[in-house]
C-alpha cells in the first residue's frame, strides 16, 4: 500500500513572528487517569460510543509513581514539552519534545521516569472500531499495521528529526478540534483526519528494515483476504459458518483461525460481531427504525443475543446507545 498525503497536510513549525497557536486545555493526568486503571493494570478509557476517538493534553507531575499498563485502544503519545524515559514491557527508550510514541496497548507500558519538566503530552485515543464497518474491503486492518505489527524489536520511538511526528501532532490537534464530533460532517471530517494519520505511520514504517519483511507478509495475507472481506460486506446479514469463510480463502480451520487472528488482532467471529454491530450503529444513528428491525437487519435473528452482543461492545444497549446521540 503506498499512500501520499496532500502537501497543504504537511505542515511544519510556525516561522518567527507568525501567528501563535492558541493555548493548549492542559490538564493533570493523575486525577484522570489513575480512577481508571484496574487492579490489574487495565486501563478503560471512557469514550463516547458514537465516536470512538478522544485527545487529550496532559501535564506529568515529576514525583510520581507510574503504574505499568495496558489497554484495548490503540495511542499515540506526542511529547509537547520535556523529556522522559519510556517503558514498553521489558525495553525503555528517552523520548524527547517533538518526538511520537506509538503504542498498541496490548503490552504493559508506562512513563517510568521523567527527566525533564515540565513534561506535557499531546495523547490521541481510539478504538479501531472507528475505522471497522464502512466497508468491507479490509482496509481498517492495512490502516492499523503499524499497530498490529508490534512486537520485541518495534521502533515505536518516531524521532522529531524525521519530521512525522510535528505532521501528525498538526492532524491530532485537528481531530481535537472536531471533538466531540457531534454531526456527521465532524466524525467524517475526524475519522478523515485519522486515516491521514495513520498513512503517515505506515509510510514511515514500511521502508524500515526491521518490518518491511513483516509488512510485505501482511499485504499478502489481506490479498488473500481480500475475497473473504467482500464477502462479508454483501453477506452479513445472512448467517456466515466458519466453513464459509475457509473455503472461500482455501486454507484449513486451523490455518485460517490462526492466520486471520494475526492479521486482525481478533478471531473471525469476533470481527464479524464487530461489523455488524458497527453496521447497526449506523442505523440506530440514522433511521428510526424498531431495534428489532435493525438487529434482524444486520443479521442477528434473535433479538436477546443482538442486545447482549452489542453492549458487550458498546457498552450500551442498543436503546441507550440511541439515547446516547446527539440532536442535530
Amino acid at each position: 500500500m503506498s499512500v501520499h498525503l496532500p502537501s497543504r497536510a504537511l505542515i511544519g513549525r510556525p516561522l518567527p513572528g507568525a501567528q501563535t497557536e492558541p493555548e493548549l486545555p492542559w490538564e493533570s493526568v493523575h486525577p484522570v487517569v489513575e480512577p481508571q486503571i484496574r487492579a490489574d493494570g487495565t486501563h478503560v478509557w471512557p469514550f463516547n460510543p458514537g465516536f470512538p476517538v478522544d485527545v487529550r493534553c496532559f501535564s506529568f507531575l515529576r514525583k510520581r509513581n507510574f503504574r505499568l499498563t495496558r489497554h484495548n485502544y490503540l495511542e499515540l503519545l506526542y511529547v509537547h514539552s520535556g523529556e522522559v524515559r519510556y517503558q514498553i514491557q521489558d525495553r525503555e527508550f528517552v523520548a524527547h519534545e517533538g518526538d511520537l510514541i506509538v503504542i498498541n496497548g496490548v503490552m504493559y507500558h508506562r512513563l517510568s521516569e521523567l527527566l525533564q519538566s515540565p513534561f506535557r503530552a499531546v495523547v490521541l485515543y481510539f478504538l479501531p472500531d472507528v475505522l471497522l464497518g464502512s466497508d468491507g474491503s479490509g482496509s481498517d486492518v492495512q490502516y492499523l499495521m503499524p499497530f498490529l505489527l508490534q512486537g520485541s524489536q518495534f521502533p515505536n520511538l518516531i524521532p522529531r528529526r524525521t519530521s512525522v511526528p510535528l505532521k501528525i501532532f498538526t492532524l491530532i490537534d485537528k481531530i481535537r478540534n472536531e471533538l466531540p464530533a457531534a454531526s456527521d460532517r465532524a466524525r467524517l471530517t475526524a475519522r478523515t483526519y485519522l486515516e491521514m494519520i495513520l498513512i503517515l505511520l505506515i509510510n514511515h514504517y514500511k521502508d524500515h528494515m526491521a518490518v518491511a519483511n513483516a509488512f510485505g507478509q501482511r499485504e499478502r495475507t489481506i490479498e488473500r483476504m481480500q475475497p473473504l472481506f467482500e464477502y462479508v460486506d454483501t453477506h452479513y446479514p445472512q448467517p456466515i459458518a466458519l466453513s464459509t469463510a475457509t473455503s472461500i480463502v482455501g486454507m484449513s480451520k486451523t490455518h485460517f483461525m490462526r492466520t486471520f487472528k494475526r492479521l486482525t488482532g481478533q478471531p473471525f467471529e469476533m470481527y464479524l460481531n464487530h461489523f455488524r454491530i458497527a453496521k447497526a450503529q449506523a442505523l440506530l444513528a440514522t433511521t428510526d427504525k424498531s431495534i428489532s428491525e435493525i438487529g434482524e437487519e444486520v443479521g442477528f435473528c434473535d433479538q436477546s443475543y443482538f442486545g447482549l452482543v452489542f453492549r458487550r461492545l458498546v457498552h450500551l444497549t442498543p436503546r441507550d446507545y440511541r439515547k446516547s446521540l446527539p440532536l442535530e
